[in-house]
Order: structure tokens, then C-alpha cells, then sequence
């Protein structure tokens, strides 16, 4: 990712208010962020600065940065109670809503845009666990999101990313995730990327339906 400190902080801010990451969770290290987004340790401490002031986040010197709490975002709002929130449920719904998404991303999508997806695709690449390349995956699918530039699918997108972060997602994600599934994840966000690119809505709508209906198939049996 090209730009300044100013850019790197409007980017984490909205990823930091989105549900992807708790309230305690800590974030990458400066290092790893600079890595990510191809800018400086300098530019990313910078950006890192203004969300402290902004209380999106919180530094503790040797610890590392985390994020603050706050108020529901206003993601959540489209969210049911917890309880009717499952995982099988809201894979339906992103197969729903996901393959329709993608080709308004092919219409829509800046340079800015198609390096974010790169970015993600190669944290996905790096990934030595199946926890960090879960994240790389919400990452992904948040970039897309972003890519359509209409916040009203941005908030959905984001609320349905939701159940990322609750256990049961977690648990059935550690008893399904392969390193064959992986590999082949990889492969179809891969080519999912591609046809963004290239500028395919045909092959972006039906490389994400193939996509979902195997993250459906793959963790639930179906």
C-alpha cells in the first residue's frame, strides 16, 4: 500500500472499528503492520499515534497495542440477538449476498483498492496458523467489501463478519481447517482476485458462489 501516515490510519481505523477484532485484542506489531502495508515503521508509528488519541486503541510500551473498548459500532445494528446468530446461518446468508457483492467490486475498484486485496492475499500466504489466516481471510472479504464504495454493504458485510468472532465459528474452524482446505482457500481467493483485476464480473460472481458453497461444504458437511 502506497501513502502516508494519514492513509494507514484512516485504513486501520475502519478495521479497527469493525467487528474483525475485539475489544483486547492486540493488534499486529509495527513491524508487521509496516510489512503488510508497505509503508515505514515511522509512518505506521505515526498513524498508530492519532488512533491513541482518538481512543481506538490502546499501547502499553513492551506489551504491544490493542484495541479500546467502546460503544456497539454501528455494524451491529444489522445483527439479530446473539443467541439466532449462528454460523451456518450466516454462511447462508453470505451466499446469498457475497456473489452479488463481487461484481459491483469489479465496477467500482481503485488501485488503492487492488493493493489492499494483494496485501491480504499474501498475509493469507504467510499465515503459520489457522488463526492468523483466519483474520487474513475476514481481511480479504472486508477488502472487497470496501472495493464496492456503498457503506451500506460495508456495515452489512461487517455484521455478518461478526460471528468470526465468537467461539463456536472459532471451534469449528479448528476441527475443519485442513491444510488441504487452506491450500485450496487460498487458491480460490487467489482467483477471486484475479477476475477483480481483470475486471470479470461473470467469473467474480461465480468464483465467490464456488467460493462460499465450499466454506459451507467443507464446515458443515452440506
Amino acid at each position: 500500500m502506497r501513502g502516508d501516515a494519514e492513509t494507514l490510519r484512516r485504513l486501520l481505523g475502519r478495521e479497527i472499528g469493525s467487528p474483525r477484532w475485539r475489544v483486547g485484542d492486540k493488534l499486529p506489531t509495527e513491524r508487521e503492520l509496516g510489512e503488510t502495508y508497505g509503508v515505514s515503521r515511522n509512518t505506521v508509528r505515526r498513524a498508530l499515534q492519532v488512533l491513541e488519541q482518538e481512543k481506538l486503541i490502546i499501547r502499553h510500551v513492551g506489551r504491544g497495542t490493542f484495541k479500546a473498548g467502546g460503544n456497539a459500532s454501528a455494524e451491529e445494528a444489522f445483527l439479530p440477538s446473539s443467541d439466532s446468530l449462528s454460523p451456518a446461518s450466516v454462511v447462508e446468508c453470505r451466499l446469498i449476498f457475497e456473489p452479488e457483492m463481487a461484481p459491483l467490486a469489479v465496477a467500482r475498484a481503485t488501485q488503492a483498492d487492488l493493493e489492499r486485496l494483494a496485501s491480504c492475499l499474501k498475509g493469507g500466504a504467510a499465515a503459520t496458523g489457522v488463526e492468523e489466516f483466519e483474520h487474513w481471510d475476514g481481511a480479504l472479504h472486508e477488502a472487497i467489501a470496501l472495493a464496492t464504495h456503498n457503506q451500506t454493504i460495508v456495515a452489512m458485510a461487517r455484521a455478518l463478519a461478526v460471528v468470526r468472532t465468537r467461539g463456536e465459528w472459532g471451534q469449528l474452524k479448528a476441527r475443519s481447517m485442513t491444510p488441504e482446505h487452506r491450500r485450496a482457500l487460498h487458491t480460490q481467493h487467489t482467483n477471486i482476485v484475479a477476475s477483480l483485476c481483470d475486471r470479470d464480473r461473470d467469473a467474480a460472481r461465480s468464483l465467490m458462489r464456488e467460493h462460499i458453497l465450499y466454506v459451507r461444504a467443507y464446515m458443515f458437511g452440506e
